[in-house]
């Protein structure tokens, strides 16, 4: 399966045209599950972020204006174009980032979804409010586009993950300016490419390429109204304070997680296994959700750990486009370097090692890894192995001896974005509902995938209680609240207040 003209550079979409940059940066661009591959080489330029940024503000205000019906009608032309271009899109983004292909398909379909979904439930967080506060006088409350938005997307689900914030900024009436990874700018050409055949009018959607550097200057750009990012705490931290004096500007953030499993001794534990060891290893444990730790009670451990053992001891990587492949390579080569340094400092903290793992040797050369397995003796929270998010398939195991200090346990780490309770009493699950400071809570279901009909973000640092999801028309818009009346009221008086 190949199609070049994916990789050909186009440069930045901006005003409704493609145009290659006087270049200040390039990115080259390999195929993480093949490096003997260059796919291509995309330059960018700094003075692209101004002119990008002067495309959008110019086209606000008549989108703004916009009736919603043409807007939401444009929005499902490109879910129509989306469509259309499902195979070619998956490809780009199995060559880009090394997923293979029945999982670039998915995601290709989740963004399929996103647009009826948000052109739907998205739009009930942000209905209109009216009721009658007095004689003639009504009380009203309308979401109010921000304005021009930045899009800073990331590698992992380079199409899905941008596009939910893109799809609800464009539907509520804002204009937005899209910088991919530059791990991925494949997809984001060819996701630009798609939106300029729905034919949203010129300069309502932009993209220009770059580096982590131009996607700051983006951020903090004087007349960007908000910025809506997935990634990294660490970089979400240096986004904040590249906005520091800027407070007016909105800022959600969807960071990462250190996803913890409980399972209790009533648990299911074949299927509680089998949802582990897939959220660890899919996407290559390249998602904020995965499952990277377990608390398990100590009369199950030695069962759960075996079949663990079993099913992770069993997973090989594969290459995106062949056949019979569940999971890719990691990214790059430092993030290949990392995890192999992860499971050193795993070792040399005492974790006893289940399942070696680590960088591999793969079907062609690439940033392959195995996954791994430990068991801890004891919860430490000043462990950067325990603690940390490492977007790697790594699995910790954790014995406890009660509800109390498995809770405890999964609270510990300074993130909070997803867990899982495997056990059959529902007091158990809403007991860790009420105690867990926690974005997303799910019994009997795996750490992964979430439903776009519900808010998706985290706490503590894991987001900024700004979830995506069905609720992202929230941080896209402001409320705008009004007492109206067709004619004045009679004046009241007051004391000491001139009469009329």
């Amino acid at each position: 399966m190949a199609d070049p003209a994916l990789f050909d550079a186009r440069g930045d979409f901006i005003d409704g045209a493609f145009a290659l940059p006087d270049a200040t940066g390039e990115i080259a661009l390999e195929d993480p599950g093949d490096t003997q591959q260059a796919l291509g080489s995309f330059p960018f330029a700094r003075g692209s972020v101004d002119a990008a940024v002067a495309a959008a503000r110019r086209a606000w205000p008549a989108w703004r204006d916009l009736a919603f019906a043409e807007r939401a009608r444009l929005l499902e032309r490109f879910g129509a174009v989306l469509a259309s271009a499902a195979d070619r899109l998956a490809l780009a983004i199995a060559r880009d980032v090394g997923k293979p292909l029945w999982e670039a398909r998915t995601e290709v379909a989740a963004m399929q979804n996103k647009i009826s979904i948000t052109l739907g439930e998205g739009m009930a967080p942000v209905a209109e409010l009216e009721f009658a506060s007095g004689p003639g006088q009504v009380a009203r409350a309308r979401a109010h586009a921000r304005g021009v938005l930045a899009v800073l997307g990331p590698f992992n689900f380079p199409g899905h993950l941008p596009h939910g914030h893109i799809v609800p900024a464009l539907a509520t009436g804002n204009t937005v300016v899209f910088k991919p990874s530059e791990r991925a700018p494949a997809v984001g050409q060819l996701y630009a490419e798609l939106a300029a055949s729905a034919g949203f009018p010129a300069g309502v959607f932009n993209l220009i390429q770059g580096d982590g550097p131009q996607g700051g200057a983006l951020a903090a750009h004087p007349d960007v109204d908000g910025v809506l990012f997935t990634g990294s705490w660490a970089v979400g931290r240096r986004i904040l304070e590249s906005v520091l004096d800027q407070p007016q500007k909105i800022v959600a953030l969807e960071l990462g997680g250190k996803n913890g499993a409980l399972v209790c001794a009533d648990a299911d534990l074949d299927a509680a296994a089998r949802e582990i060891a897939f959220g660890a290893v899919v996407t290559c444990g390249q998602r904020c959700s995965a499952t990277s730790r377990v608390i398990v009670d100590r009369a199950v451990a030695s069962g759960l750990i075996q079949r663990l053992e079993r099913l992770l001891g069993a997973l090989k990587p594969g290459y995106a486009l062949d056949d019979g492949v569940f999971f890719g390579p990691l990214i790059s080569a430092a993030a290949r370097a990392r995890h192999g340094a992860l499971l050193e400092l795993a070792r040399s903290e005492g974790a006893e090692c289940i399942v070696a793992g680590g960088p591999c040797d793969g079907p062609r050369p690439g940033h392959y890894v195995r996954p791994s397995l430990h068991r801890l003796s004891a919860l430490d929270r000043r462990s950067p192995y325990q603690m940390e998010e490492h977007f790697a398939p790594d699995v910790s195991v954790l014995e406890v001896a009660s509800l109390d200090e498995a809770i405890a346990a999964l609270e510990a780490t300074p993130y909070g974005l997803v867990a899982s309770v495997w056990s059959s009493r529902r007091a158990t699950y809403e007991r860790v509902w009420r105690e867990l400071r926690i974005g997303l809570l799910n019994w009997n279901s795996g750490t992964v995938g979430a439903s776009s009909r519900l808010p998706f973000g985290g706490v503590k640092r894991s987001g900024n209680a700004r979830p995506a999801g069905v609720s992202a028309s929230l941080y896209c818009t402001y409320p705008v609240a009004s007492l109206e009346a067709e004619v004045p009221a009679p004046a009241k008086p007051f004391p000491g207040f001139p009469a009329p």
